[in-house]
């Protein structure tokens, strides 16, 4: 990333809770706050909290969004993304020791959603098997990546955090588009000239947390799943492309 100054739009650490503006699409227990393992010499009082996602195929979501298998929270105003402007997206995950991969079905962990539109997400980062992948998508054919990469190697960061940004200028044409993932501080993808929102679409926003669409109506590896998120930060570019 450059020297672009940026200011700071909306952050959460989790220390005072969740913010109750925020949509929470989720069973019971399916979003809650619970101590950071990596504060595990702490007591439970002490310990910083976190943010934890889990989902179980067993559990039925026809309360949940769209009826669809998800634990995941929709962060409130100011965070949606007008296209052209440059932003800055800042968050952390955790797999637990023992997370079970699912080679047979894509696991969304994190995504910029088009608001308006159906389909698929404008950014989307999601697990298959031990890999992460990122997907774009953007322009008239919103079911089309414009843009994405697999990412190895998911299994060497259980028990641990990862710390991600996201490096987004939204843009329909793609004239403008910028979208560059790092992995704790390390680029390790980026797109140019991929159109990376839908048309007429200047309010996208942001979700943390799982979403397995397919996971009631096609074979998988695991019965439940579960990701940890620490503290989430967005800001914008102080001047407009």
């Amino acid at each position: 990333m450059d020297s672009t100054v940026y200011t700071t739009l909306y952050e959460i650490d989790w220390q005072r809770g969740l913010d109750p503006r925020a949509g929470v699409q989720a069973n019971p227990s399916g979003i809650e706050l619970v101590s950071d393992p990596a504060d595990a010499a702490r007591s439970a009082n002490a310990a910083r909290k976190v943010l934890r996602a889990h989902i179980d195929r067993g559990e039925r979501y026809a309360g949940v969004a769209n009826g669809v298998p998800r634990a995941e929270l929709l962060f409130p105003a100011p965070v949606r993304f007008q296209q052209n402007r440059d932003y800055l997206i800042r968050w952390s995950t955790w797999l637990p020791a023992n997370f079970s991969f699912d080679s047979r079905q894509l696991m969304i962990i994190a995504q910029v959603n088009q608001g308006k539109w159906t389909g698929a997400p404008t950014l989307a980062l999601a697990l298959l098997g031990e890999r992460y992948a990122l997907s774009v998508h953007g322009g008239a054919k919103h079911d089309t990546v414009s843009a994405g990469k697999w990412l190895c190697c998911a299994s060497a960061d259980r028990g641990r955090w990862v710390h991600w940004a996201i490096h987004y200028v939204p843009d329909e044409t793609g004239q403008h588009a910028l979208t560059e993932l790092y992995k704790d501080g390390v680029q390790v993808f980026a797109a140019r000239g991929a159109a990376n929102a839908y048309p007429g679409v200047d309010d996208a926003y942001l979700k943390l947390g799982l979403y397995k669409p397919k996971w009631d109506m096609a074979p998988s590896d695991v019965d439940t799943s579960t990701v940890l998120y620490g503290p989430l930060s967005v800001s914008v570019s102080v001047t407009r492309r």
